[in-house]
């Protein structure tokens, strides 16, 4: 399946609506969808917290899953094959988080999203690995309120984006209990990162370690970086970042020593790149149901951060289930 057909089936099912590339505030985002926070009386936590023994720490990121897409055509082979191909990499590089970075189920046709949703946190949740989440464009639901706590509450999640509209910040931390790292996750909703993350970004206490930022839809800056040759790896597809302008990469400079951007969103690409001093890093595509299989093999990201390197490096390669990995080099 091709992009534009994959994007037009779902418009087919009522879910994908125009997108304005208008720079938007929090109202616009609610009207999206994607600013529901907790139901009201449910206090839930804004920070989380990982505490990793050793001086390395790996994170496999997966994204793309599409979690019910196609069942029509692909039954529920394609999502079983996805998930074995999780436990397996899972297996061969022994992650100590998970970065599920969107598009983890697929849509909401005819008001099916809360069953996807529960298919795939019981999914997520059986690979037995603390994990992250950002909301994807095709992350669908009718009740985003219910979900942001059952996220919160479910197994083993880091997810705390309850109340601050799916943007949350997780403290890497070491055996004595001192940060050493920060992921920052946003919530890029269907038109990349707009006014109301920027905002938010704003309003947080800089961070004081290196950070790593988790989201969906890419930055401008993840296309500026291939077409001036910046970048080294595989492009498929034009680099789809809706109304993102480019402004955010100033907010995350300002947010604190950001070594690295990760996405998803465009299932043909993998490379990376450096803008700025921040690497612009695409996930490979996880799953067997979403587009681009016939261009691009399935697999996830492995992220190795040195976390007692006093520049605090980090080195990604792509991985597949059969135990074999690439990277541009």
């Amino acid at each position: 399946m091709k992009r534009r057909h994959f994007l037009s089936t779902s418009a087919a099912a009522g879910v994908v609506g125009s997108v304005s590339h208008a720079r938007n505030g929090p109202k616009d985002l609610r009207r999206a969808g994607f600013m529901g926070i907790a139901k009201a009386g449910k206090d839930l936590p804004r920070t989380a917290k990982l505490k990793v023994a050793g001086d390395e720490l790996r994170i496999l990121q997966f994204t793309d899953i599409h979690f019910f897409c196609d069942r029509e055509r692909f039954g529920e082979k394609a999502d079983l094959q996805t998930v074995d191909d999780m436990k397996r990499m899972i297996e061969n590089t022994s992650p100590h988080l998970l970065a599920i970075t969107g598009d983890l189920w697929s849509d909401n046709p005819r008001g099916q999203g809360q069953k996807f949703f529960e298919y795939a946190l019981e999914k997520i949740t059986s690979l037995g690995k603390p994990w992250l989440f950002n909301w994807g464009n095709h992350d669908r639901l009718d009740d985003y309120a219910t979900a942001q706590v059952t996220l919160t509450e479910a197994k083993n999640s880091l997810y705390r984006g309850g109340h601050d509209g799916g943007n949350y910040r997780i403290s890497i931390n070491g055996d004595d209990d001192r940060q050493l790292m920060e992921l920052l996750c946003l919530n890029t909703t269907t038109q990349g990162v707009q006014a109301g993350q920027e905002r938010w970004l704003t309003m947080q206490k800089p961070a004081a370690s290196p950070v790593l930022c988790f989201l969906h839809i890419p930055l401008l800056q993840y296309d500026t970086v291939w077409q001036k040759k910046l970048a080294k790896g595989i492009f498929k597809e034009p680099v789809c970042t809706y109304g993102e302008d480019g402004s955010a990469i100033a907010k995350l400079k300002r947010f604190g020593d950001v070594k690295a951007c990760f996405c998803g969103h465009d299932h043909v690409n993998d490379y990376s790149g450096n803008w700025d001093g921040i690497e612009m890093v695409y996930g490979r595509a996880t799953g067997h149901a979403g587009y681009g299989a016939n261009k691009l093999k399935k697999g996830g990201k492995l992220i190795t951060a040195k976390l007692n390197d006093p520049k605090k490096n980090c080195t990604w390669k792509t991985v597949f289930a059969d135990g074999s990995d690439w990277s541009p080099e």
